[in-house]
């Protein structure tokens, strides 16, 4: 049961970490810098590539949230996968709410309710490629000859 419930559980701390000032533009610039040094970006483009960086976490985030979600109430409460589906997109929308208004409660960050539809979007896009990959695989027919 904990193998199920605690991956999510670990995650949401995770996010609702980098959600305080671990996670403000001031925290996340200077990582980009560094892993971009290597490249003659002006500081302009360095701030464009920032936006986007933060952006792909929110997807990266809440879809992997999504799918640990998913996977803890098919694995632990054998629910069906419409159930999951919406227990884990329902969960995944309360924590990206959750997050934002937790943001807003810093002075160096902002909640938001556009990144709010961001995450959400991302649950939904994790949503429909585990939908593709968890249908039941039909059994190929053995071949007659």
């Amino acid at each position: 049961m904990v193998t199920y419930w605690l991956p999510p559980l670990l995650w949401c701390a995770g996010v609702l970490t980098l959600s305080g000032d671990l996670g403000s533009a001031t925290h996340t610039l200077g990582l980009v810098q560094w892993l971009l040094s290597w490249l003659p970006l002006s500081p302009a483009q360095t701030l464009v590539v920032h936006g986007y960086f933060r952006k792909a976490g929110h997807v990266v985030a809440y879809g992997i949230l999504y799918f640990l979600w998913f996977r803890a109430f098919q694995g632990s409460l054998h629910y069906r996968p419409r159930k999951s589906f919406f227990w884990a997109l329902g969960l995944s929308l309360l924590m990206s709410m959750l997050d934002e208004g937790h943001q807003s409660l810093y002075q160096v960050r902002t909640g938001s309710l556009l990144d709010v539809g961001l995450d959400f979007s991302a649950a939904v896009l994790a949503a429909l490629l585990t939908a593709i990959w968890w249908r039941p695989r039909l059994k190929p027919e053995p071949e007659c000859g």
